[in-house]
């Protein structure tokens, strides 16, 4: 191999090294706050007031005067509203967003390959291209599609989606049929924050993600998780293995065991089965000659 050749391929190497390093930063899922956004990641709680890039599992929290953007870098931004509650979960083909209570926006510039489904207690939903406004609580979920469409289906009737087009308003409160309109209801439109009549326009470009400080984090509290730990969202069975450490605490396992009530789950962690006695081993008995011996 002569000098050119080996340069040439020199080139080429950091050219691709370059361009894959360029995709994987466009990749990235980004979290830009307006005021400070609570963090939970894995069993620690962080107070963040700087773009991040979220990861699988993060639970987030706006304030009560706050609010977000979360940017995929593919075309799909979210606003997340004051006083809003949702997860990153892990998606068959990408990243998933659960909503605990309060408001979020979405929009899609197009009908990206990576899929954003949201769910709440009473709606999963999954919004192919446009944009869409969505209320949520325990309860019951309102979303209004203003502009593309989305798919809707009832949590525990997978079987039953259901297709929409913009200009159409659903409503579904817990285990009760669909309730669809073509026209939002007059106290969703009021409760809406102002922000959201507006259409989405991204800000990421201009932003920089930093990294989030361990060191700047607290170990979460029962009353830190003590809603999501009661949720019916299906991130819900990924939490008996993740906050299992914090369960070693007494003031986390007290609080824990006082509401085994509507967290069944976390029985077999405080009050585990009794192990199972060990079987002594048993020396194999030897067969014993039926012949007599002369």
């Amino acid at each position: 191999m002569n000098a050119r050749t080996l340069k040439s391929l020199r080139i080429g190497l950091a050219i691709a090294c370059l361009c894959a390093l360029q995709c994987a930063r466009a990749a990235q899922t980004i979290l830009l706050p307006e005021g400070t956004v609570t963090l939970i990641r894995a069993t620690t709680v962080f107070s963040v007031d700087a773009p991040f890039a979220v990861e699988p599992g993060d639970l987030l929290a706006t304030d009560t005067h706050g609010s977000a953007q979360i940017e995929d870098g593919e075309g799909t931004i979210v606003a997340l509203g004051p006083d809003t509650r949702v997860a990153i979960d892990a998606a068959p083909h990408g990243e998933s967003l659960a909503l605990l209570s309060g408001w979020i926006k979405i929009a899609r510039t197009h009908a990206a390959a990576q899929q954003w489904p949201i769910e709440t207690a009473a709606l999963q939903a999954t919004l192919r291209e446009g944009s869409a406004v969505l209320h949520a609580n325990r309860n019951a979920t309102s979303l209004f599609i203003e502009a593309g469409g989305m798919t809707v289906t009832p949590p525990e009737q997978a079987d039953a989606s259901q297709p929409l087009d913009g200009e159409h308003y659903v409503e579904r409160d817990a285990g009760k049929p669909l309730d669809v309109r073509t026209r939002p209801a007059p106290a969703f439109i009021a409760a809406m924050p102002m922000p959201f009549r507006d259409p989405l326009v991204s800000v990421a470009a201009s932003a920089k993600a930093k990294p989030i400080a361990q060191a700047q984090g607290r170990p979460a509290t029962y009353a830190d998780l003590a809603d999501w730990l009661a949720s019916p969202l299906g991130i819900r069975r990924t939490f008996v293995a993740r906050f299992r450490p914090l369960a070693q605490g007494a003031p986390f396992r007290a609080q824990v065991r006082q509401n085994l009530r509507n967290l069944p789950e976390w029985r077999r962690v405080l009050c585990p089965p009794p192990a199972m006695p060990r079987r002594r081993a048993v020396a194999p008995v030897q067969a014993q000659s039926t012949e007599v011996e002369s």
